[in-house]
């Protein structure tokens, strides 16, 4: 509800170019791409699996290509953090950073990082949360 209301009060002030959100939770879950969750969110599983098949895959390879639980996974990893966040930064902060990056490869390399073959793990990430939210 935070978040939407953030999000509503950018809008209703027609801030959109000068603010950019990015929200965080421990129970984030990526969407699921039916819907558009809004600015601030995870790209959706189609666009990640599509990113990691494009970028992670070796043409020719008998490479075994990530469920779509365990790319939902490692977008929701990447928004996961011990207790809610709302980042509030500049829009052209945003756009620097966008500029600087090639989005799939990074974020296809992130869901390998955190749940791919010799990844952290998902038994790994939820300790190290649970943990993190323990102190």
């Amino acid at each position: 509800p935070v978040f939407a209301m953030l999000e509503s009060g950018v809008g209703a002030i027609e801030a959109e170019e000068m603010i950019g959100v990015v929200c965080f939770h421990p129970k984030y879950v990526t969407p699921d791409g039916k819907s558009w969750p809004g600015f601030g969110h995870m790209h959706s599983l189609v666009r990640l699996k599509k990113w990691c098949n494009e970028h992670t895959l070796q043409p020719h390879s008998n490479e075994i290509p990530l469920t779509d639980d365990e790319v939902a996974a490692g977008g929701a990893w990447q928004r996961r953090t011990p207790h809610a966040v709302i980042n509030v930064l500049r829009a052209e902060q945003l756009e620097a950073a966008e500029g600087r990056r090639k989005t799939g490869e990074l974020y296809a390399r992130n869901v390998g990082v955190l749940v791919g073959k010799g990844g952290i793990g998902l038994d790994d990430l939820q300790s190290a949360l649970e943990n993190e939210q323990s102190v």
